[in-house]
């Protein structure tokens, strides 16, 4: 099949959009199905106040759209590349959703399109030169990356691939004919392990897939990974670490996937934790053609940022940034720390006036976190950020927003809904998967974790109750991408479902007059309250996902609760149907 065949084949413009007609049906009767929100629209919902602490509340003023159709005039912005990231080696998603980004990209004044096509959970694009690695049930065939690649191409966005080649490589490792090529260190954790560098079998096997990836998609860059890497504990690795330093053999490694790219025609991108940060001595010996892109996602000041880039390009190789909007420390939505991130990036670079410093990249990891279309208002703001800087950005990039895919005016009621979501949306303190407490948004599930929630003290959730009766008010005012609202609503309505599982918990344990009967009424609600949010939950996934999909169906490889919404969320709507019919067991478990 054509180029051409391919797009005549595919319409892109309907895609996420209702008739209003249709929407405020469908909006009329969600509520009707919700007795929270029955209860707040009797009883009259509070749509003002709420704190403003890092957000600051936007001016109700209409935005300047540019005849290109973007919001807002373009200066300097961070560089040559302005764009964002797509995590498709973890959960890969339907084709029509990269292609809706690229659009979502261009209509924001971006020009990437990163997509990583392969980490330690399997590839996201099925290899004909290797059809044995892991990948994907749903993975990109040929046909559907070729035609990925040439509608970004005419679109003028720089669709960029990523391979992961020497750390996050269990999909290679995990087939039993590479399981030799797997170089864990003693002590090292397990799902960052390396393939081996020393290894002549891993280069030849990078070559078939770099060649095959790069006859697909024309861009001039190819993104390698090499981040997070736990490498050196094979036998033929401890070997080379007998005649060479570590810094050595890393840069001999990357500069060796470098001279790939480059008969290939392509520009080596390589992310910079290790060799920026962690092991400083690799950068000084990396070819000068190699890019460096930097992640730092829990920094808020542009200042390092700057001196990191700086000292990229100082060595005499190029640097981009990347931020991120959802990393491992958040769950379903991005909060404020997450913008202050992306802002940080964005006035580093802007900066910076060596044509070195490439850009901005925004990474966005592991789509099973959260609701897909959910977060495009998060797109929207990194969009202004990085063509016009943080300024303006947290001035207007929301009133932009809602004025331009929602198609309706800007006022308080808007200004107060994004200025508190993204301030009282949790994070965790750490990655680690052994910090859990019950104010994270992830369900309690098990007889452990009730108690634990229970008794964790918490009466007064955030409010994101009165920020659903918000939207709930505010939906006849949405003229376009009518789905799109529903599903930004949904994303609100988890939180609020989720800290209220556990608030009522802890009202009703504190009790003195508790009695089987209030408790058997408890557990019925709320087991009743989780069926009809599953069923919302599962019908946005398989709207734009696969239904089979691992991340939804099954346990992932080093995927922790909060990494999979939907299949975690089952499990607590399971355990809470469970707990109905057994209201004694419940009432223990309380009491305990």
């Amino acid at each position: 099949m054509t180029k051409e065949k391919i797009l005549q084949n595919h319409d892109a413009n309907n895609s996420g959009k209702k008739s209003r007609r249709d929407f405020l049906a469908s909006g009329i009767a969600s509520l009707a199905g919700s007795s929270l929100l029955a209860e707040q629209i009797a009883n009259g919902a509070t749509v003002a106040g709420g704190p403003t602490i890092g957000i600051p509340k936007q001016n109700p003023k209409s935005a300047e759209v540019s005849p290109q159709g973007y919001p807002g005039s373009s200066k300097k912005g961070t560089g040559v590349l302005r764009g964002l990231m797509a995590d498709a080696g973890r959960v890969p998603e339907n084709p029509s959703y990269y292609r809706r980004a690229i659009d979502f990209c261009r209509e924001w004044g971006m020009n990437t399109y990163l997509i990583s096509l392969a980490d330690d959970q399997g590839c996201a694009f099925r290899f004909k030169s290797h059809p044995e690695l892991i990948t994907h049930r749903n993975a990109l065939t040929h046909e559907q990356a070729l035609e990925l690649a040439e509608y970004a191409r005419q679109r003028g966005v720089e669709l960029i691939p990523e391979i992961e080649s020497f750390g996050h490589t269990r999909f290679i490792t995990g087939v039993p004919q590479y399981a030799h090529l797997q170089d864990a260190m003693q002590g090292g954790r397990g799902n960052f392990s390396a393939v081996s560098p020393a290894a002549p079998e891993t280069l030849k096997l990078f070559s078939d897939l770099y060649r095959e990836v790069a006859e697909i998609f024309p861009s001039r860059y190819f993104h390698g990974g090499c981040d997070e890497v736990n490498w050196g504990g094979s036998e033929v690795s401890r070997e080379a670490l007998k005649k060479k330093t570590r810094d050595e053999i890393w840069a001999e490694y990357v500069n060796s996937l470098d001279e790939i790219t480059r008969k290939l025609g392509k520009e080596l991108i390589v992310w910079g934790d290790f060799v920026l940060h962690k092991q400083p001595g690799v950068l000084p010996r990396l070819n000068k053609d190699i890019i460096v892109m930097d992640w730092q996602y829990y920094v808020t000041d542009p200042s390092p940022l700057e001196q990191a880039a700086r000292k990229v390009i100082d060595t005499g190789l190029r640097a981009i940034g990347a931020p991120s909007i959802i990393s491992c420390r958040w769950g379903l939505r991005a909060g404020a720390n997450a913008l202050r991130n992306i802002d940080a990036f964005a006035d580093a670079y802007s900066r910076i006036e060596s044509p070195s410093a490439l850009g901005v990249i925004v990474t966005n990891w592991v789509p099973s976190r959260y609701i897909q279309g959910s977060m495009w208002d998060s797109f929207a703001y990194t969009g202004v950020a990085l063509n016009e800087g943080s300024v303006a950005a947290r001035a207007s990039a929301f009133r932009r927003f809602v004025e331009k895919h929602y198609q309706t005016e800007w006022n308080e009621n808007w200004s107060d809904i994004f200025s508190t979501l993204y301030e009282i949306t949790p994070n965790r303190e750490s990655c680690s998967p052994r910090w859990m407490r019950p104010v994270l948004p992830i369900p309690w599930k098990s007889d452990d974790e009730l108690k634990a929630a229970a008794t964790s003290g918490m009466l007064n959730a955030p409010p994101f109750r009165r920020l659903l009766s918000q939207l709930v008010f505010s939906e006849a005012q949405v003229r376009d991408n009518f789905d799109d609202f529903l599903t930004f609503r949904l994303s609100v309505e988890y939180m609020e479902h989720v800290f209220w599982r556990v608030s009522v918990l802890v009202e009703e344990a504190a009790r003195a007059n508790r009695t089987p009967e209030s408790s058997a009424a408890l557990t019925r609600t709320i087991a009743e309250r989780d069926q009809r949010l599953l069923a919302k939950l599962d019908a946005s996934w398989n709207k734009g996902r696969a239904s089979d999909a691992e991340a939804k169906t099954q346990t992932v490889f080093d995927l922790q609760p909060g990494d999979q919404l939907l299949y975690t969320f089952h499990q607590a709507a399971s355990f809470s149907q469970q707990l109905a019919s057994d209201p004694e067991r419940f009432a223990q478990l309380l009491n305990a």
